[in-house]
This record gives structure tokens, sequence and C-alpha cells, in this order.
């Protein structure tokens, strides 16, 4: 029997109550043994898996960098370039060629500025070696040939090894960016190696 003006009441349960069937249900679905989980799992250790032949490919159709340097491991360093003070830095490391031309500017606007021309092509092939550099203020360089036995005694003394081969200086029309309108001057060269 309800008295006028009296209020229901509703009956209170306690928080735990109410949040009980909700986590037991996201526990059954998302955590639950045997379950795949939705975030990748992390080995501990990790393995290298072998590929076929077939995906291996075959020896020619290998990049130019897969191949094999047949000079002897000291030929890395700096060698002569044309001026005093400029020179060719060559290293050589895992089979892989770097380095950079540094040579004074000769233009109006950066003469007597130091440059230097880091490689940005390079490859390894026996004993032949092929560079390209990055264009600056309008020049880049490229170079094909090897790397000889010099005169020198001691690997410490100019002249041990020889870089030889066609150095080609580029002159793009743009000035800026390599392209096939450009002016090229190609000569054979042989830059001695640096002293140690």
């Amino acid at each position: 029997m309800r008295f006028p003006g009296s209020k229901k009441v509703f009956p209170t349960f306690p928080t735990e109550m109410v949040l009980a069937p909700f986590l037991a249900l996201f526990v059954a679905l998302f955590l639950a043994p045997g379950r795949p989980q939705a975030w990748p799992q992390q080995t501990s250790v990790p393995s290298l898996h072998h590929r076929s032949e077939a995906e291996a490919g075959s020896a020619d159709s290998r990049p130019d960098n897969s191949a094999q340097s047949t000079l002897p491991e000291d030929v890395s360093g700096p060698y002569n370039f044309d001026h005093l003070n400029e020179s060719i830095e060559i290293d050589i490391a895992r089979n892989k060629l770097t380095g950079y031309i540094s040579r004074l500017g000769d233009a109006e606007t950066d003469s007597s500025t130091p440059l230097a021309f880091f490689f940005d092509q390079s490859s390894i092939d026996g004993s032949e070696i092929r560079f390209q550099t990055r264009v600056v203020h309008g020049i880049w360089y490229s170079f094909q040939g090897t790397i000889l036995r010099g005169n020198a005694k001691i690997r410490d003394d100019e002249g041990y090894y020889v870089l030889h081969g066609v150095l080609a200086t580029h002159h793009p029309q743009s000035g800026y960016d390599k392209s096939a309108d450009e002016t090229i001057e190609r000569r054979t060269v042989n830059f001695k190696s640096m002293q140690q």
C-alpha cells in the first residue's frame, strides 16, 4: 500500500556487483586462454630464414654492389688530385666503395673555397672501380678505372698506389642537376696515393 506523498525507493547495489558481469564478459571475449591475441607476439631469439635458389636468383641478376673486390685491403686513403691541397678520398670496406673529392673552387663565386664532392653512386667489380659525385657549384665528376701498385717502396710513402683511369668533369647546363645536356671533359689520370 502506498501512502500519498511517499517516495518510491529503489534498491542500491554495490558498484562491484554492477561491474562484475561486464568484467567477466570482457575477460571471456578478449583475454580467454587459447584465443589469438590482437597484438603481435615477439620472439626472444631472432633467426635467419634461408631462401630457395629460385628466390635468391642467379649470380647474373645480382646488383653491382654485390660484386667482390680483388683490390688489396690497404688501398683506402687519400690520393693526390689536380692541384696542391686537393685530394680524392677512397674508402673500401666490405666490398663497398665510398669517398669524396676535395678541391678548391676556381669560379668567381667560390675562388679558393674548399669544396667536397661526395660520391653518390659507386661500384666495385674485381679490380675495377667506378664512382660519380654529387653536383657542387655546377660541376660533378665521374671516374672509371682501377688502383695499381706504384713505385714507392713502403705503404707510408707517396705513390705506393696509383689511382689510374678516366676522369670525366661534367658541366650540366642547368648548373644544379645532372642531365643529358651537359659539357663533358674526359682525361686519363694517374693520381698517386698520399703519404700516410
